[in-house]
């Protein structure tokens, strides 16, 4: 089975500026083709993350890349008081307008230091340009103890469910993006930025060198994703 091959970029400010564009075009249709991809499981994953999180009402929440607002309105529903940092203006119009947004990138949050109770972020950590300088800035602009709620694919460990998914990642998702989200290019990269995503134990020894705990992993999906739950250590 032929894999799909990942982008190489020049530099960080060359991925920033390829995925920004990136979401730029596939904005408007998005959040149809994202549901079709994850055949609708997405939210509900979204909602259980939140579950872990248990976050107090009015908690300051930021929703980290937060696309179309799929964070923002469960949130909102939970009480919490959400604001959406996304590197992308077209998917931040996206966004319904009584939400606080900002445009930005990760790597250099506009906040000040331990301004938010929560960050969370969904399917973006791949794309980031440098995850290490975001999470450096998540743990400085989270208080101590506040949580961080991570969801993002995995690969099953099963060998037949890892056969099924490679499969499914590789020749149907990009078609399914291809006749929703009209836009080969982009649903050709989403499967095959995977393999910019850091392996468990690396993602987890990143977070712990940034001032978190060691984050509590649970994969859903039949291993297809993955959410993280960690806390900014206290002090």
């Amino acid at each position: 089975m032929s894999q799909l091959i990942p982008p190489k970029f020049e530099s960080p400010d060359a991925k920033l500026r390829a995925v920004g564009a990136m979401f730029d075009r596939v904005a408007p249709r998005y959040d149809a083709a994202n549901r079709a991809m994850t055949l609708g499981l997405d939210l509900r994953w979204r909602r259980r993350l939140l579950r872990e999180l248990a976050l107090a009402p009015g908690a300051r929440v930021l929703d980290l890349a937060c696309g179309t607002g799929d964070f923002l309105r469960l949130l909102a529903e939970e009480g919490a008081a959400p604001i959406g940092l996304d590197l992308s203006g077209r998917m931040l119009r996206e966004v319904p307008p009584h939400f606080d947004r900002v445009q930005a990138a990760g790597e250099s949050l506009p906040f000040r230091d331990e301004s938010f109770d929560a960050v969370v972020t969904g399917f973006a950590v791949r794309n980031f340009a440098s995850p290490e300088a975001v999470f450096s800035e998540v743990a400085r602009v989270l208080r101590p103890g506040g949580a961080l709620g991570i969801i993002e694919v995995a690969t099953p460990h099963w060998r037949p469910a890892r056969a099924v998914h490679a499969w499914y990642f590789q020749r149907v998702a990009p078609i399914i993006g291809w006749v929703v989200g009209r836009d080969r290019e982009a649903y050709r990269y989403l499967p095959a930025s995977v393999a910019f995503l850091p392996e468990p134990f690396a993602f987890a020894r990143m977070l712990v060198e940034r001032d978190f705990l060691p984050p509590k992993r649970m994969l859903v999906g039949m291993g297809a994703s993955q959410l993280l739950v960690t806390h900014k250590r206290h002090g």
